[in-house]
């Protein structure tokens, strides 16, 4: 007598064959497309005890779809031999494709109705996404072609717009294809009424109107409501912004658009404590005032505490008509301790903040600065007026889990007798790149470079010289302990700055990352003088509160020191 189990058993073997899945066997095409096709035409609820008819509405599936793969690819005359067969195990669905040869597009008529027909944006798209007479007709190609006039027609203004026309002829046993289309765009609407929603005890209407960007009867266009949206949420005023146009209530050419904006705080106070190797530990805290009155003027007070550096420093800021436009007036009070140098500095200012060409960031400034330094040999008082100004610009494409982009930095200042104790001219740059190798690992690299026209180095303040060393210059040494020195062997400083970095870093969780870096240059007077070079190994913690940096570097030029520690907050991108 048969035990249950060896029962259970048989029945399970036997019940394998019908349970099992028909596997298709499709020869004349490649593997990306017969992955393609059985993704699109899958065997599910068919197993190998499934009904002839079953199997043959499969089959069917397979044939069509392998055949809207090839028109997709210009064959719209493939032979397709499909055969059905079945043994005692299973059903077999065998395809052999004889794909022929591509069709090739004979004919392209386009028309474009209405007042669209002088719009260059069209043109654009149509030199970019026409198809060519003489090529292979795809139909991938086509349809790029009518989502790329769909998207500008709405992107200018022309919401009424569609195709009364847009058909394919295809000959195949020609191998030939023509295509007609007529895009009929009707009228470009306008903007209307602009309605700035927000509570009129903060914000005056006339501030409000610093942000309008159009006037009733502009031509409409989607950049400018971006535009629009990014301005304000740059203005510093509020945190809700949406900019919404009134496209199902549109008529007779217009359109309206409704701004809807939340404010943020009026007062904010923040502050915090940390540490970084170059100032030690160091506490923080700020206040800021966001409407100071109805015109938008704003105000803060910022106070940064470490055994190397203490500042406090305040500012009046006042929006300007343009994008993110600005007047800032600011005074600064600090005094800086380095095993270099020590210096107390007031300083009072006022600086216009605006666009500037190739969309950068324009700074035109004018500062009156009394420090008190003692460098070296180099003991002073300098009074300097400095006019200058200062370029920025930034692209960032990725921010997680590794920053990616770039920013470049520049500037010019100087002084002159008898406005200042002084004369001198001085440039600065910076360029920092951070580009992707892969998707968890990145290459960093920076260039920094100064150059200083001066009759006197020593009338030259602290602020005013270049150093270098420290956590975000040469790694493996102290803050600003690289430069040229005096008859005593203490740095001085120089009048020119040269220094660059590379670092390779790689994720190793979700959270934190590894590094190797070398870091070379100095500040010098001239060419001739000695530069300093560092390498090590780094440790990246992506916190909540922003990237943390722990740095191990060795200084190959100072047999003194073996290793160094760095310990930085913020990336090295910045």
């Amino acid at each position: 007598m048969r035990s249950p189990r060896l029962v259970l058993t048989l029945a399970l073997l036997a019940a394998i064959p019908a349970l099992a899945t028909p596997v298709p066997r499709i020869e004349g095409l490649g593997s990306d497309l017969i992955r393609q096709v059985t993704a699109r035409a899958p065997a599910e609820g068919i197993r190998c005890d499934s009904p002839r008819w079953v199997v043959r509405t499969w089959a069917r599936d397979l044939e069509n779809e392998i055949r809207r793969a090839l028109r997709a690819r210009s064959y719209y005359g493939p032979d397709l031999d499909v055969t059905l067969d079945r043994d005692e195990d299973c059903w077999h669905v065998h395809i052999v494709v004889e794909p022929g040869e591509q069709t090739v597009l004979r004919g392209f008529q386009l028309e474009i109705l209405g007042e669209a027909q002088d719009d260059p944006a069209f043109e654009t798209v149509l030199e970019n996404l026409s198809p060519r007479v003489g090529r292979p007709f795809r139909e991938d190609g086509y349809e790029a072609l009518k989502r790329g006039l769909r998207r500008v027609a709405l992107e200018r203004g022309y919401f009424d717009s569609r195709f009364t026309i847009a058909r394919i002829d295809v000959y195949p046993e020609e191998l030939a294809a023509d295509v007609t289309l007529t895009f009929a765009t009707g009228v470009r609407y306008r903007f209307g009424d602009t309605l700035i929603e927000v509570d009129p005890n903060m914000l005056s209407d006339s501030m409000l109107e610093r942000f309008r960007l159009w006037a009733p009867g502009t031509p409409y266009t989607t950049a400018d409501i971006e535009r629009l949206r990014r301005r304000l949420l740059q203005a510093g005023y509020f945190e809700g912004v949406e900019v919404s146009p009134q496209l199902e209530a549109r008529s007779d050419g217009i359109v309206d658009v409704d701004v809807t904006l939340g404010l943020r705080p009026r007062h904010e106070i923040s502050g915090g404590v940390g540490f970084v190797t170059d100032f030690g530990p160091r506490i923080k805290s700020a206040y800021e005032n966001r409407y100071l009155n109805r015109r938008g003027h704003q105000g803060g007070v910022r106070i940064n505490l470490s055994p190397v550096l203490q500042e406090i420093s305040s500012d009046y800021r006042m929006p300007l008509r343009g994008d993110d436009a600005w007047l800032v007036v600011d005074a600064t009070v600090n005094r800086e301790d380095t095993d270099t140098a020590e210096s107390f500095t007031q300083a009072i200012g006022v600086r216009r903040i605006r666009g500037g060409p190739w969309d950068t960031r324009l700074t035109e400034s004018l500062n009156l600065q009394r420090e008190d330094f003692d460098v070296a040999s180099d003991d002073d008082v300098a009074i300097l007026l400095m006019p200058g100004l200062g370029l920025s610009k930034t692209r960032q494409t990725q921010t997680r889990p590794l920053e990616i982009g770039w920013r470049l930095d520049g500037q010019i200042r100087g002084a002159a007798v008898p406005l200042s104790s002084t004369t001198f001219l001085q440039l600065y740059g910076r360029a920092s790149i951070a580009m992707p190798l892969g998707d968890r690992a990145r290459v960093l690299g920076r260039l920094e470079m100064g150059a200083t026209a001066a009759k006197s180095l020593a009338e030259l303040p602290t602020s005013v010289r270049y150093f270098a060393g420290g956590d975000r210059s040469i790694r493996g040494y102290k803050l600003d302990a690289l430069g040229p020195t005096d008859a005593e062997g203490d740095v001085r400083g120089g009048r020119h700055l040269a220094v660059a970095g590379i670092e390779f870093e790689r994720m190793v969780s979700e959270s934190w990352s590894l590094a190797v870096f070398a870091d070379a240059g100095g500040a010098f007077n001239t060419v001739s003088d000695p530069y300093s070079s560092g390498v090590g190994l780094g440790l990246r913690w992506l916190s909540p509160v922003g990237p943390i940096r722990i740095d191990l570097a060795h200084p190959l030029d100072d047999s003194g020191t073996s290793v160094r520690l760095h310990i930085g907050v913020g990336s090295t991108f910045q």
